[in-house]
């Protein structure tokens, strides 16, 4: 009878132990997602950028006067008329911003992978889906 409580206690443990492991899978599971879905926004709001960019550069300088062409920005949920040139320096410094943002979420997102990877294998895990 007492060999049935120990192995039911070792049990137990080892149960209590494989739950840990995968709520710690599971929690870095979710930061890589989320890491890979800003990722994918801000490559959008980077896409964008450029396309808006593209087109107002495109742009001949003699028709960027003032009057000649409106151009808008919305600046904190409103419309702002400002002119051409103003609107391809704020998006040159929007940007180079985005291309900052998007760099240090994918050097988080290789960290986050390359750790998850690290801990499989120092833990001996073996991933079964299904």
């Amino acid at each position: 009878m007492s060999l049935n409580k120990s192995s039911s206690s070792a049990t137990a443990v080892d149960e209590q132990k494989s739950q840990l492991l995968q709520q710690e899978y599971n929690k870095s599971q979710q930061l890589i997602q989320q890491l890979e879905s800003q990722s994918g926004t801000l490559a959008s709001q980077l896409q964008e950028h450029i396309i808006v960019d593209q087109t107002l550069s495109s742009i001949p300088p003699e028709e960027r006067q003032v009057g000649k062409r409106k151009c808008y920005k919305m600046i904190g949920g409103v419309l702002v008329e400002k002119s051409i040139d103003d609107v391809i320096k704020i998006l040159h410094d929007e940007k180079n911003q985005l291309i900052k943002l998007k760099k240090e979420v994918d050097d988080e997102l290789e960290k986050s992978r390359k750790k998850l990877e690290s801990w499989i294998s120092s833990n001996k895990i073996k991933i079964v889906k299904g």
